[in-house]
């Protein structure tokens, strides 16, 4: 498995043949922007689902040595304006038991604060790094930033022609990483209760994260988030870790818990939110699908769909699966260089080393790219 070595071309990790052309084909807009998500059943070619596989289980392999061989209790996080990992969270037995999925590392690597120094400064630089070995450290978590460690993921995503054409059905010809994650669903994962998110830093937001519905609209955001996950092994009702939807809930542009806890399932849901809540175009209540999605298939839902992930069973096998959130750029932002979609240290590091393509810079550059800003 290659880890990221250049990315000015991707001979040896390419698969030309990526995705099934009729299926790609076949996207309706109209559909997608009524209803808010868009399945792509069986887009993945043979050859892709393989290798997509493949990569996100070696991916699974680093995130899981790194939590493993790293010594954390000789890190310095205080100095770093953090509290040091409770001693019982950074035990053997423990961080075993953090192994093998998405979402479910110690709880000193997933707080807030800390993945923001993490995006920004890189885990843990000057001093101690996190240990590897048989690859480098790109300075965050694979989990949260897959792509710097396997250039199949890094084509995939910010440069391969046909993901690109995906992604331009989907935005048009302008869009940046708004976050690229890896959830690799373990057997027993709870998934996640329903939920949606907010565009950006939930600045343009016209309700709560409750809502009064008052705002539902016929007519799509301009400024959208929307989140493609992939499926090369599939992701089906029977074995769990499904995807569920509300088709037309978008249009209440409700970002819906997206800053508080989350405890409702399907029937709070029913009983609570949805009551009274119609499709817009329909005039129909709206009512939650679960999907049950075919190995080597996509899925693409707005930022404001509320969505659940369902519990993977016993019996059954590691769900693979990558998030790939892109937006349209917000005309209003402030000019910078990067989106912040990308860790700043990363993308810093290697656009110095000459090491970033020309697909991946206009993927990753800003809203309103500081250079363009300048020139202007």
């Amino acid at each position: 498995m290659d880890t990221l070595s250049t990315h000015n071309c991707f001979p040896e990790s390419r698969v030309d043949d990526l995705l099934r052309l009729e299926v790609l084909q076949a996207f309706d807009r109209t559909t997608f922007e009524r209803d808010g998500y868009w399945v792509w059943e069986g887009i993945l070619t043979d050859a892709a689902r393989k290798r997509w596989t493949a990569s996100l289980q070696k991916l699974q392999q680093m995130n899981d040595a790194i939590l493993m061989d790293t010594e954390w209790s000789a890190i310095d996080f205080e100095a770093r304006g953090f509290p040091p990992p409770l001693p019982e969270q950074i035990t053997p037995e423990f961080l075993a038991a953090c192994c093998g999925g998405s979402e479910q590392m110690p709880g000193f690597l997933r707080t807030a604060e800390l993945r923001r120094y993490m995006h920004t400064y890189g885990l843990f630089r000057p001093g101690a790094a996190l240990v590897t070995h048989g690859f480098e450290s790109q300075g965050v978590m694979p989990e949260y930033f897959p792509a710097g460690y396997d250039n199949f993921i890094m084509d995939v995503t910010s440069a391969h022609p046909q993901m690109m054409a995906l992604f331009t059905k989907l935005f048009g010809d302008r869009f940046i990483l708004d976050h690229c994650f890896m959830l690799n669903r373990a057997i027993g994962s709870k998934g996640r209760r329903w939920h949606a998110h907010q565009y950006r830093d939930g600045q343009y937001e016209v309700e709560d994260p409750i809502g009064t519905g008052n705002a539902l609209t016929t007519e799509f955001l301009k400024r959208q988030c929307i989140r493609t996950l992939c499926y090369p092994e599939g992701a089906t009702i029977e074995d769990g870790g499904e995807l569920a939807i509300i088709p037309g809930a978008h249009l209440y542009r409700i970002p819906y818990k997206w800053s508080t806890e989350r405890p409702d399932d399907d029937a709070a849901m029913k009983a609570g939110w949805l009551k009274g809540k119609i499709h817009a175009f329909t005039r129909k209540p709206l009512e939650i699908v679960h999907l049950s999605l075919p190995p080597g298939s996509m899925v693409s839902f707005v930022h404001h769909m509320p969505h659940y992930v369902g519990y993977r069973k016993p019996g059954t096998t590691t769900r693979w699966g990558l998030l790939m959130a892109y937006r349209t750029p917000d005309p209003d932002a402030e000019p910078e260089k990067w989106t912040n979609g990308i860790p700043t240290d990363w993308v810093e590091q290697t656009a110095a080393q000459g090491k970033l393509s020309a697909a991946a810079q206009r993927v990753f550059e800003a809203d309103n790219p500081i250079h363009k800003h300048l020139q202007n």
